[in-house]
């Protein structure tokens, strides 16, 4: 787990939290994936979450200014990603919006 914290003196810390994680259980996913993913070495595949991407926004209360963003590279090169839109017109009123490539 990677983060990125403001100190108090302005700069900006990255940190990483390097948990031991168990092996991924590949056989829950034999139906859902193609052989050619399935022989993906896990290593070569990141992916980035920002569970709220406008933070401030969210707390001012323009909830259509939010999204949850995520990311995938592999072996260092980006190959995908999903914007996800959980209040797209700023009340609930809608169900939410995912777009993604």
């Amino acid at each position: 787990i990677v983060s990125e914290e403001d100190n108090d003196d302005g700069e900006t810390t990255t940190t990483k939290n390097d948990n031991d994680m168990p092996p991924l259980n590949r056989h829950l996913f034999d139906d859902d994936m193609g052989e050619e993913t399935a022989a993906l070495d896990a290593q070569d595949v990141t992916i980035f979450i920002d569970p709220l991407d406008g933070t401030r926004e969210f707390v001012e209360g323009r909830l259509e200014n939010c999204q949850v963003l995520v990311g995938l590279a592999f072996e260092g090169q980006p190959v995908g990603g999903a914007i996800g839109l959980p209040f797209p017109l700023g009340n609930g009123s809608t169900p939410e919006t995912v777009i993604y490539g």
